[in-house]
């Protein structure tokens, strides 16, 4: 399938995302979402930087994944997602709608700000 990219706007920054054609204006609304629990932070914590904030931001929509999924009735998984087409769903005032191959890439981008943070730390 074809390639387009996508650039989304988080805390003023742009970042350019890679997505399947037709799927440009899906992975604008999430980072629209992604954005709005950011700016959320920033009200509740200041401009404490971008991958602290995107950590964050993670943090709190794995959180919801996970509610819904205990909603739902759906048995909690242990740091791995099924490999197939199957949809992890979390709802709140909008609905974000990710497949596994997506919640998988967003856990490792997550780890990867984690580790960025950690060492950040460090020095």
């Amino acid at each position: 399938m074809s390639q387009s990219t996508v650039t989304v706007r988080i805390n003023g920054q742009p970042y350019q995302m890679g997505c399947d054609v037709g799927q440009e204006s899906h992975i604008e609304e999430m980072g629209r979402n992604v954005d709005a629990i950011v700016q959320q932070l920033v009200g509740s914590v200041g401009q404490i930087g971008d991958a602290r904030l995107l950590a964050m931001a993670g943090l709190i929509l794995s959180d919801q994944v996970e509610s819904a999924n205990q909603q739902a009735g759906v048995a909690p998984r242990q740091n791995s997602y099924s490999s197939g087409d199957e949809l992890v769903t979390a709802q709140e005032e909008n609905t974000v709608t990710l497949t596994t191959e997506q919640m998988d890439n967003l856990v490792n981008q997550i780890t990867l700000m984690a580790q960025t943070i950690e060492h950040l730390a460090q020095s």
